[in-house]
């Protein structure tokens, strides 16, 4: 049994190629799991697909498998892909403005600004990677 510090998702191996393995889950919104989802029209499920090393040899494509991440790590990647973003923007935003005065022109430069940083994260996304760790467990 894990830890409440986990996030789990039930997964179905999706293609293996040596260690690499990619396993596909239907990542839901809170309110998919409402009772009134069929009527409405703001529930989403989405699927995803997760690469993981895993060098055993005992998975097989169509297998059921969970994925599990450690919750600080799910907080890294929320704050890589979600919090720095908004501090680079409402800091460019905000200085932009102040030297300008110009609304329109502040909320471009903010924008333009997202676009080094994603680019300094897709250039470092290996290593990055290497920082968050899933684990895939096999279910019976």
């Amino acid at each position: 049994m894990e830890s409440r510090s986990t996030v789990t998702h039930d997964g179905v191996v999706e293609m293996i190629e040596g260690s690499h393995v990619r396993i596909r889950f239907v990542a839901q919104s809170a309110c998919a799991a409402c009772h009134a989802r069929g009527v409405c029209s703001i529930s989403n499920t989405e699927e995803k697909f997760v690469d993981i090393e895993y060098p055993q040899a005992d998975l097989s494509v169509g297998e059921q498998v969970e994925v599990v991440l450690e919750q600080r790590q799910g907080y890294k990647a929320v704050l890589f892909g979600y919090g720095l973003p908004l501090i680079v923007l409402l800091a460019v935003l905000i200085s932009v403005l102040a030297i300008t005065q110009r609304e329109g022109l502040s909320a471009l430069i903010g924008i333009g600004s997202l676009v080094p940083y994603y680019l300094i994260i897709y250039l470092f996304r290996k290593k990055i990677g290497k920082s968050i760790e899933f684990r895939i467990r096999k279910t019976d």
